[in-house]
This record gives C-alpha cells, sequence and structure tokens, in this order.
C-alpha cells in the first residue's frame, strides 16, 4: 500500500504541473514575466526552477533533476 502511495506522488508533480498552468494563464510567459520582475526588483533570478524541483520534492521524495538547491 506504502509503495503505491509513494509512486502515485512522484507521478503528481506538483511543481510541474503549477508550472504548466502558469504557462496556460500567461501564455507560455511565465518565466520570462517572473524574470523580468526579478530583475527591476534587484534579484539575479526567479527562482523560478529552484521552487519547481522543490515543490516536486514534496511529492516525490527522491526526485532529482540535477540541479543543487
Amino acid at each position: 500500500m506504502h509503495q503505491t502511495i509513494k509512486k502515485i506522488g512522484c507521478l503528481i508533480r506538483l511543481g510541474s504541473i503549477l508550472e504548466h498552468l502558469i504557462g496556460l494563464v500567461t501564455f507560455g510567459f511565465g518565466k520570462e514575466i517572473a524574470s523580468g520582475i526579478a530583475t527591476k526588483m534587484g534579484y539575479a533570478t526567479c527562482g523560478c526552477d529552484e521552487r519547481r524541483i522543490a515543490m516536486n520534492k514534496w511529492t516525490c521524495k527522491e526526485y532529482n533533476e540535477g540541479l543543487k538547491l
């Protein structure tokens, strides 16, 4: 039972789902908009990729994309 729940959690990647929803709402310009706002506020990056990976790890502890957080 626990393995089944674990596998379902790895299929449901919360960060990736949110990224796709933002892409739909912003017609694919979500990351560009966020980067522009972050630059105007003085940040080096928007942190989009780090946030997506962290949220994916909420549902799948073994999730690894190769980026260090």
